[in-house]
């Protein structure tokens, strides 16, 4: 995956319109609901998106951005803009999550350009920003990777949220998760050493007082998923993860993941034939995620991770990773 000059990229956003499923507004027992579209298509902009949440609020897509652009809001006919404001700086943008109860959006940055500069000296960034959910303006930048000095690199990727508030930060390079309070103060919360050799990826927290963490590599010459788990780490006492038994073939690690209302987990993983996240899979347990089965499976254009509506329909973003700058992205959504 190669990045393009930061300063090419920055450019100005224009609100676009496309040709694409809109969506529409229907009567049920009298009240007006929003029927979602079945795709949703972004044009002329080079946003290069790696994340992707549904704000509820507004029935809105947001998308993150590889090439450090501001996170983008997008209505269901594809018309978008800018959202978020207010940095010091731009940072690539990797997962996103909406905090509801706090009007919070929560982004996880990085320094793509830096980590793709061949120079062993460069080691990228790891951030979380806090942005005003109705804004989007910047409330709170918080620099996580000096929590961890020795790291060979550093790539905050996705975030959780438990119901207290704190944020917990995947780092994908690292391989540690940190923790975030509501006043901005950070540590480290969990290091990997499971044994797997690979760096926290997915995550999201469960409502009975644990992280499900996705363990994954990606091979550079195959493009396939490898040295991939599924760990549960109890927010009491992280030393005391432990490996979830996944119970099919059809898992390959997540790359993005959530676990949705009914306590079954969906991602994005590999059918371990072609590159890319390329499946979409439902995941359950009957043992408090000491082990775990499949429920549905079903092959998808190549995404990084997925967003859940609120009558829990399933979004995925387009992304392959082969055309950073390209001007057309597409949500689409998935049914088992």
């Amino acid at each position: 995956m190669k990045y393009t000059n930061l300063k090419k990229l920055l450019i100005s956003v224009a609100v676009a319109t496309i040709a694409t499923s809109c969506a529409k507004d229907v009567e049920v027992n009298n009240k007006s609901v929003v029927e979602l579209p079945k795709s949703v298509t972004v044009e002329n902009i080079a946003q290069n998106p790696e994340g992707i949440e549904f704000d509820k609020n507004d029935n809105t897509f947001l998308l993150s951005s590889i090439n450090a652009m501001p996170i983008l809001k997008v209505n269901l006919d594809g018309t978008y803009k800018a959202f978020t404001s207010g940095e010091k700086f731009p940072l690539s943008t990797a997962g996103l999550q909406i905090d509801y109860k706090r009007d919070r959006l929560l982004v996880a940055g990085f320094n793509g350009l830096e980590l793709m500069d061949n120079k062993p000296e460069t080691k990228g960034a790891s951030f979380l920003r806090v942005y005003n959910l109705k804004t989007g303006v910047l409330e709170k930048d918080i620099n996580l990777n000096h929590l961890v000095p020795d790291a060979q690199a550093y790539f905050a990727n996705d975030i959780a949220l438990d119901s207290d508030g704190n944020a917990y930060v995947s780092d994908w390079y690292a391989g540690v998760i940190y923790k975030v309070d509501l006043d901005g103060d950070a540590s480290v919360f969990w290091k990997n050493e499971t044994g797997i050799l690979s760096g926290a990826n997915g995550l999201d927290f469960h409502k009975d007082g644990y992280l499900l963490v996705s363990l994954l590599n990606v091979n550079q010459k195959t493009g396939l998923y490898a040295d991939f788990a599924l760990v549960k780490v109890p927010l009491s006492n992280p030393k005391l993860a432990a490996l979830v038994d996944v119970k099919t073939s059809s898992y390959s690690g997540f790359d993005g993941m959530l676990i949705k209302d009914d306590g079954t987990v969906v991602g994005v993983t590999n059918n371990q034939k072609t590159p890319g996240g390329n499946t979409l899979i439902e995941l359950k347990s009957d043992d408090d995620w000491s082990s775990a089965t499949l429920v549905n499976s079903k092959p998808i254009t190549p995404s990084t991770t997925v967003a859940i509506t609120k009558d829990a329909k399933n979004y995925v973003i387009n992304q392959d990773f082969t055309k950073p700058k390209a001007t057309t992205w597409k949500i689409e959504r998935v049914e088992f």
